[in-house]
């Protein structure tokens, strides 16, 4: 009696950790489609002259926004350094943790998602322009659609300044 209790409490031990097994390997599924949806995202995001004036007008609004409340900037940065945003999907919800930057892209004509997906596509074919300018790659990868790299290369200063328009800015610049 004893051995057959004990086969059964081993019975349960070994489904359980078997369930957390495919449960775990479930959730590592699930953040790799996530990761992959979002590459595609950024790949297939179209960059247009109407998008880049909503986005500069968003920046010019976030930086407004951190330059009124510095206690804002602040928070933002310390919680950029506590927590980097990895995937799109936490950078919007970072943003929505601060209601002025929230309102400052609603302002510009730009959800937060896209702001997010446009900032990643932006850096992204900036650094192929670049690479392909210096003589690092030949082609442009496969995550830079030609048609971005095509606009980033016609509009780069413009770009440039966007990125560099105030010199305590979070934002990477595109490389020259």
């Amino acid at each position: 009696m004893a051995n057959a209790k004990c086969a059964r409490v081993t019975g349960l031990a070994l489904a359980v950790f078997l369930l957390l097994g495919i449960s775990a390997a479930a959730q590592e599924d699930k953040a790799a489609a996530q990761i992959d949806a979002e590459k595609n995202e950024v790949k297939n995001f179209v960059l247009t002259t109407d998008k880049l004036d909503k986005y500069a007008a968003a920046v010019k609004a976030i930086r407004k926004a951190q330059n009124d409340d510095p206690a804002l900037k602040k928070q933002m940065d310390d919680d950029n350094s506590r927590n980097p945003s990895n995937t799109i999907a936490d950078s919007v919800t970072t943003i929505g943790k601060y209601p002025a930057i929230t309102s400052a892209l609603k302002g510009a004509g730009l959800p937060p998602r896209d702001f997010v997906v446009m900032t990643y596509t932006l850096i992204n074919s900036a650094a192929a322009v670049h690479m392909k300018k210096a003589g690092t790659i030949k082609e442009y990868p496969d995550s830079v659609l030609p048609d971005n790299a095509a606009f980033v290369e016609k509009n780069y200063d413009r770009i440039s300044k966007i990125f560099n328009g105030a010199s305590d800015s979070p934002q990477a610049a595109p490389p020259k």
